[in-house]
């Protein structure tokens, strides 16, 4: 998994961010093994005192070698400190890590 970057609605870079906001938490996954793999791909939101604001997982299968960039939108309802983590893993079933978890410091206007 490519480090998380943060998108507007066109998939553009962004480095400023508001509250009502539509942010877009992209990263490009790779499967490098031989073999099919099964993944759901999550996106959390904490809030300054570590409570959850947001979570969303987008689940899906890649062939060996296949890239795929994969993004889930949060639309901040108030200004603050937040930490994004992005996290890969085989399954929301089957819980088994695929990635470490990236965590990204926020700050919303």
């Amino acid at each position: 998994m490519t480090q998380p970057i943060m998108v507007d609605t066109s998939g553009q870079k962004v480095s400023s961010f508001h509250a009502g906001q539509q942010i877009g938490i992209e990263s490009t996954l790779t499967n490098n093994g031989q073999s099919e793999q099964k993944f759901a791909y999550m996106v959390q939101v904490l809030g300054s005192n570590g409570e959850t604001q947001y979570f969303e997982s987008t689940s899906a299968a890649m062939l060996p070698s296949q890239a795929f960039t994969t993004s889930q939108v949060w639309i901040p309802k108030s200004t603050g400190q937040y930490t994004i983590e992005v996290f890969v893993w085989s399954s929301l079933s089957s819980p088994i890590p695929l990635t470490n978890v990236s965590q990204i410091p926020l700050t919303v206007t």
